[in-house]
C-alpha cells in the first residue's frame, strides 16, 4: 500500500472518531450529566486540566493505608 493512501486512511479514521464518535459520546446520559455538573460548578470541561484539580482518588482508602510508595 502506498504511503499517501495509508496516511489518507489514518486521517479519515481520526476524522471519523473526532467528528462522529466523540459527539455521540456526549449524548450518553452519564457523560451529559457530568458535563452539566461541571458547567454548573463554573468549570469548562473542554478546557479542564487535571493538574488544576484536587487529587483524584486513584485507589481505595484501605489500599492507600497498606501501600507506602516512598518511606
Amino acid at each position: 500500500m502506498r504511503p499517501c493512501v495509508r496516511l489518507l486512511m489514518v486521517v479519515i479514521g481520526f476524522a471519523a472518531v473526532w467528528c462522529g464518535m466523540l459527539p455521540m459520546l456526549r449524548r450518553l446520559d452519564f457523560v451529559a450529566l457530568h458535563i452539566e455538573r461541571m458547567e454548573a460548578g463554573g468549570v469548562n470541561p473542554a478546557a479542564m486540566y487535571y493538574t488544576e484539580l484536587d487529587r483524584l482518588p486513584v485507589r481505595p482508602a484501605w489500599l492507600e493505608q497498606r501501600i507506602v510508595l516512598w518511606p
